[in-house]
């Protein structure tokens, strides 16, 4: 199993709510029908800070949904339907 990693920082903090309701609704149905994908995790800080955890069956998996040509589009919806701003944290 392989765990992907992603971190990100929402403001205003008090829209971090917003920002997980609209990430939920983009990427988990993408995700859904990624072969290998298994589960995904949300943890929250008071501070606006979101991290994603993304559990991959295998490396293979998590790199070939990652070479999707689907991707910049559901990046563009996010933004789109995210009315606060955040920025991914390396």
């Amino acid at each position: 199993m392989e765990i992907e990693r992603l971190s990100f920082l929402v403001t205003p903090k008090d829209r971090v709510e917003d920002f997980v309701k609209a990430d939920k609704s983009i990427w988990n149905p993408w995700l859904q029908q990624q072969k290998g994908f298994i589960q995904k995790h949300y943890q929250r800080y008071p501070t606006g800070r979101v991290d994603i955890r993304i559990f991959w069956q295998s490396r293979a998996d998590w790199e070939a949904a990652a070479q999707s040509p689907q991707l910049p589009a559901l990046e563009s919806k996010l933004r789109a339907e995210f009315l606060g701003t955040y920025q991914k944290l390396s």
